[in-house]
């Protein structure tokens, strides 16, 4: 099953309900906002964050961008514009404001499908770049982390333990296969490091973010509970 999430923007609610059908057909989690100011709240709650945008422009004018601009404040999450603006000019600008790409209307929902499934594809093969779970993301490259778009201090140990938790989200994992992969095959020691450094994270993530759930008996789980997403 795909487990990415959507979030499509577009003030057109037929245009935009039939395009949700499609991909939750396919199996993504869809969100769907009329409210441009609506979407960016999503975006500085941090608990509803979307793998890719898809947003319908229509015939932009400025607010569109303007939208864009603020996102951009906060996440570099994958845009696709569909606009009916087929002009080269248009095009070139709306690139420079650091979209992933932009398809002229009327666009067939196989081909839109087929642009997300590449550009999500970009986070995957070649080595994972960026990886986003709740209000979570890591930049593996940068080795930093954010928390609902705000920078979250973590020791060396800390961000290992948070890229390794956030790259096997809802995984069950053993405190032996963190050990092993946190701290390496030939670390001698107990449980107690794995425990005590989830409980920094947990202090770190806050009870807003309760990501990191007890699987007692076994290990740890990371899991974000994602409301409203059908």
């Amino acid at each position: 099953m795909n487990n990415s999430r959507i979030m499509i923007l577009s003030c057109d609610e037929k245009f935009s309900q039939e395009m949700a059908l499609y991909f939750r057909e396919s199996h993504y989690g869809v969100l769907c906002y009329s409210v441009y100011t609506e979407a960016i709240a999503a975006f500085l709650d941090g608990k509803r964050l979307p793998d890719i945008i898809l947003f319908d422009m229509g015939t932009p004018s400025g607010k569109e961008y303007d939208v864009i601009r603020k996102i951009r404040e906060y996440s570099d999450v994958r845009i696709i514009v569909l606009s009916e603006d087929s002009r080269l000019e248009s095009q070139l600008y709306a690139y420079s404001m650091k979209i992933d790409d932009y398809m002229v209307k009327p666009t067939p929902f196989p081909l839109l499908e087929a642009h997300v499934e590449a550009i999500l594809r970009r986070n995957t093969e070649g080595g994972l770049i960026v990886k986003t779970a709740g209000a979570v993301r890591v930049d593996f490259e940068s080795r930093k982390v954010t928390l609902a778009g705000k920078p979250l201090i973590l020791t060396a140990k800390e961000y290992d333990m948070m890229s390794y938790l956030v790259s096997h989200q809802g995984m069950v994992l053993t405190r032996d296969k963190i050990l092993d992969s946190v701290w390496g095959f030939d670390y001698v020691g107990s449980y107690r490091g794995v425990d005590t450094l989830i409980k920094n994270l947990r202090a770190k993530l806050t009870k807003q973010y309760p990501y990191i759930r007890t699987i007692y008996g076994v290990g740890y789980c990371f899991e974000v509970e994602e409301r409203g997403i059908k």
